[in-house]
This record gives structure tokens, sequence and C-alpha cells, in this order.
């Protein structure tokens, strides 16, 4: 009788872990594939049901997973919970001390984020550039808010919908009456939810003003444009025949494929976007396109290895792409992520960045080309930038500016280069 107990309850204890080890190595491939909303939903059951004191350590293990999937998913409030608690099981991987900062920080908890980033210093003084950057930040962010630029915010409410929409453009040539933008609204193609985001997925969409000079209600844009894959963050030719997006595509149990096309206009109609090729590496992100001014070269961002580290700002010349391809280097790129290039004029761009000083998330910088080559990088300040994620800025007449803000319920993914979120319009009182 006793040995058929001891059986039985042996038989428990394995179902009972063998079931919850499935659904963590599920949530693990979910995660390695860049599939976070998936996998943080995962990691949260498995962690629901750690509730026995000698499973701290595992609780712990999974609390440092579920923050790393809201800290790519921009769920910063989430993900500085989770890495509290991964803290609290003490798990051993101290990097949970940085990231808590950086999520504290991207919530504007400066004080708290501070004494994180110092804690973090204390431990790893070989990694003082990322530490002693966050710290610089959190001491800017206080400052900036009681300083802010004279930039005045407006909601371009037309434009948004309940979803994310976001990283607009102006069609060159057509005296800014033609917007096109990225969107994940109810009426997006297909009907699937993104398993990276949880939304759906995005399209290019469009919107144009009528012969009175006012704004029309944006549509799909026409065309062979949008696919079920997600389609997004675009840029122009000089004369608005070349359209160059951001493409990322999802395969079954594989990770995602990010690479940049090309599109044709006819009238106004766009043709089946063809794949433009970067380099043979396959294994790379490569999107967030801007084309300067002239048209010679196509600015994008990139993991490719030879970077300074997360994504970095590259370009190479449209007219002769061999050997062309070049780095902007580290007046620029930062061991974060450099993303959202915006080129203005041959001396000035505008980039989201992370690696630089700011107020928490992806800021918004100008960099203006010095006499000797190099960059002179600047924070835009509030209220262009915030304590979340600002990014995707375009200008139009004169020092009018559309850009993203998010909303308060965005939730943004950097890696597959769509970031969802919404876009306000702002406007100086005086030039820049």
């Amino acid at each position: 009788m006793n040995r058929l107990i001891f059986t039985i309850a042996l038989f428990a204890i394995i179902t009972t872990y063998g079931c919850s080890g499935a659904k963590l190595s599920v949530a693990n491939e979910q995660m390695e594939r860049g599939e976070y909303y998936d996998a943080q939903r995962t990691y949260r059951k498995v962690y629901n049901k750690l509730t026995k004191r000698e499973e701290r350590p595992q609780r712990g293990e999974i609390a440092y997973k579920m923050g790393l999937c809201y800290r790519k998913l921009s769920m910063n409030a989430r993900a500085s919970a989770a890495f509290q608690n991964a803290i609290r099981y003490e798990w051993p991987d101290s990097t949970a001390i940085l990231f808590l900062a950086q999520a504290l920080q991207a919530e504007g908890r400066y004080r708290e984020a501070q004494n994180a980033y110092t804690e973090y210093l204390a431990t790893h003084p070989s990694d003082s550039t990322t530490a002693l950057t966050g710290i610089a930040g959190c001491k800017m962010g206080a400052e900036i808010k009681q300083n802010p630029t004279r930039y005045i915010v407006k909601n371009a409410k037309l434009f948004n919908s309940r979803r994310a929409d976001f990283a607009p453009m102006f069609l060159p040539g057509s005296d800014y009456d033609i917007l096109y933008f990225t969107s994940t609204n109810e009426k997006v193609t297909g009907s699937r939810r993104s398993e990276i985001t949880g939304m759906k997925k995005h399209d290019i969409w469009m919107a144009r003003k009528n012969e009175r000079g006012q704004w029309e209600r944006p549509q799909p844009a026409e065309g062979e444009l949008n696919t079920e894959h997600e389609e997004g963050i675009i840029s122009f030719s000089p004369d608005g025949s070349t359209m160059y997006l951001t493409r990322a595509r999802r395969e079954l149990n594989a990770h995602t494929a990010v690479e940049i096309f090309t599109s044709q206009r006819s009238d106004a109609s766009w043709s089946a976007p063809v794949k433009f090729e970067i380099t043979a590496d396959t294994l790379s992100s490569y999107g967030h396109p801007a084309v300067s001014p002239d048209g010679n070269w196509l600015y994008f961002c990139s993991d490719m290895p030879g970077g300074y580290g997360g994504k970095d700002i590259w370009r190479i010349n449209l007219k002769e792409r061999a050997g062309s391809l070049e780095n902007l280097g580290e007046f620029i790129n930062t061991p974060g992520d450099e993303e959202f290039p915006y080129i203005r004029t041959d001396s000035i761009m505008y980039f989201s960045s992370n690696g630089h000083a700011g107020l928490g998330g992806l800021d918004i910088f100008k960099a203006q080309m010095t006499p000797m080559g190099g960059w002179k990088v600047v924070n835009m300040g509030t209220p262009i930038n915030s304590s979340s994620d600002d990014f995707g800025i375009t200008f139009g007449k004169g020092e009018r500016i559309f850009q993203l803000k998010p909303g308060r319920r965005a939730r943004i993914r950097p890696h597959i280069f769509i970031h969802p979120a919404r876009f306000e319009n702002k406007h100086k009182w005086n030039c820049c």
C-alpha cells in the first residue's frame, strides 16, 4: 500500500513538473523567435503555478524572462515590476539591475532609476559607459522637464486610430498634400494578430488634402504594397517615384526576417515590393530606410556585425552600391540602439536613440555635421521627447513637424522595426 501511494505521488510530481517544463520550453522557444507578446503570456502562466518556497529560484528565472519580454514591448511598468521580482528571488544575472534602472527611467521615475544605475555601476565598473549615460539621462530628465523647449504639441486626431499609427512621411512633389504612415488599425490587411506585439499586422496608409486644403480621412495605400506580412516605416526617392519600406516576414517556428524593399509608383498606385539587397547576410535585420535629399544615399538601421552594439545607423550609396556600405561611426552610434534616421539636409540628420543620454527609452536627437567631419548630437528636449519612446520625425512646410508620440497603451517592439504607438504633429514658434 505504501509503495502504491509512493508511486502515485511520484507520478503526480513528474506530471506536474513535466507539464510546467513543457510550457516553459514553449515560452523559451517563443522568446527565441522574437514572439515577445506570446512568450510573456506563456511565462506568466508558468510563473503563477510556482507557489512553493523551493520554487523561488525558478520564479526568479521566469520573472527575469518576463521582464525581457516586457522590455522589448516597451511595457515599462510591467518590466520594472518583473525585474524587481527577479532580484527579490535572487536571480543571479545582475543585468536585471541595469534593466530595472532603464525601465524605471522610461517610467519617469528618475530618482529610483538613478539609484539602480548606481548599484549596477558598483558591481560592473567595466560597463561604466552604460550606467553613467543612464545616470546622466536621469539628471537631464529632471532638469529638462523644468525647462521645456518652445515647441507646441497637438494631437493629429484625424490620422490616429485607436491602435498604432506612426512613422509619417510626405510624398515628395505633392506640396505636402499627401502623407503616408504606418498603421495597425482594425481595417488593415489580414485578421491575425501579431505574436510579437499582440496587435494586428502593420500596413502602409495614406491621407491627402482636398481642394479646400483640408485633410481627408486616411485610406490604405493603393496598389500591391500591403500583404499578410508587416509593412511600414518608409522613405521616398526625391522624385517620389520609388518607395523604400520595411517588411517583417513571419514564418511558422522561424525568426522574423526584417528587410528593406522597394516599390514603384505608377500614377497613384504602388507596385508589389521587391527586396533591396544590401548584403548577403540573412541573419541580420535591416529597416527604417531614409533617402538623402539628393537621392544618392540610403540610410538605414541594422544589427549586422561590425557595429557598436544593438542597432546602428548605416548608409549605402544608391548609385554605386559596391564597396559603399559604411557605419556612421561613434559620434552617432552607441552600445544601445540608434534607429529611425531622417535626413533633412546634407549636414543635418534626426534619429532616435536609447544609447545617448536621454529622458528614457528612445529619444529624438538632432545631429549636425561639424567642419571636421564629425557630428554634434543634441537631445531635442521636451515636449518632443518624453520618458517613453519617441521616434519617427518628419518635417512639413517651414518648421511644422510630424512625429510619433506614444499613446497611453502603446507597445513598441524595436526588434522588427515596427513600432506601434500614436503620432502627433508639432510646430515651433521659431526656427530651430
